[in-house]
Order: structure tokens, then sequence, then C-alpha cells
């Protein structure tokens, strides 16, 4: 485990990330490892139950998701988070990142994460984020 670099995080509920990736087992491997690391995490197959997801109460407090699914992408995905909760912080997991132009638009910016993932990188972000900006 990535050491904790709060005293706050013991005392504050866990984030509640929504991870939206349509490769069922890097999606599942990857929320394990985030739930070891304290946080809870909820898993949507893809970009259509993403939305979906989206469109419900409670938000989630951060939003992971893949960029490049078939149907509805990662930037669909973002694009509704961010309509629905400005300031849910995004972060895009992709192998393309040549795809990035495509998030014009989204402000404030996703943070891009690259595959293979730095998987520590995406831990230290995500207790990087101040508490009260979560959505």
């Amino acid at each position: 485990m990535i050491p904790k670099t709060s005293n706050d995080a013991a005392s504050a509920p866990p984030m509640k990330i929504l991870l939206v990736d349509d490769d069922e087992r890097s999606g599942h491997m990857l929320a394990g490892l985030l739930r070891r690391e304290g946080f809870t995490v909820e898993v949507c197959p893809g970009g259509l139950s993403g939305l979906q997801r989206l469109a419900c109460e409670p938000a989630p407090d951060v939003l992971v998701t893949d960029l490049r699914m078939p149907q509805i992408d990662g930037i669909t995905v973002a694009r509704l988070a961010r309509s629905h909760s400005p300031a849910m912080p995004i972060f895009i997991v992709t192998a393309y990142p040549d795809l990035a132009r495509r998030l014009d638009g989204i402000d404030p910016a996703p943070q891009m994460f690259i595959k293979p993932l730095d998987y520590p990188v995406l831990v230290e972000a995500l207790r990087g984020l101040p508490r009260g900006k979560r959505a």
C-alpha cells in the first residue's frame, strides 16, 4: 500500500470514485487496488452505464474513466460529469494520449494518465485532492 499523506484522511469518509472502463478485467483490478487504499469504488463497465450512473444521486466525488470505449467514450462521460458537478475532479486513463485534444472545452481540464498506468501516481493524485473541493 502507498502511505497516506494526511492525518485528516483517517477522520474523513472514504472518497467515492466512479470508475468507468469497458475492459472489465482491468476495471475490476484497478477498483480492487483502490479499495485496498481505502477508497470506495463503483465500477461501470462502459460509457453508457457511466452516463446512467452519473444521472443518479448521490454523485461520486471523483470520476476515473477510460478514454476510448465503444458506443460512448470517456470524453462524453467526462462532459456529462462536468455538467452535473462542475467541481468534480476527472481523471482520464488512456493508451491513446493523441486523443486528448478532444478534451478541449472541459474546464477545468481533466488530469490525464497514460497506460500502462503508473498506479502510485494515480493514488497520489487522488489523495492530493482537496477534501472540500470534491463534488
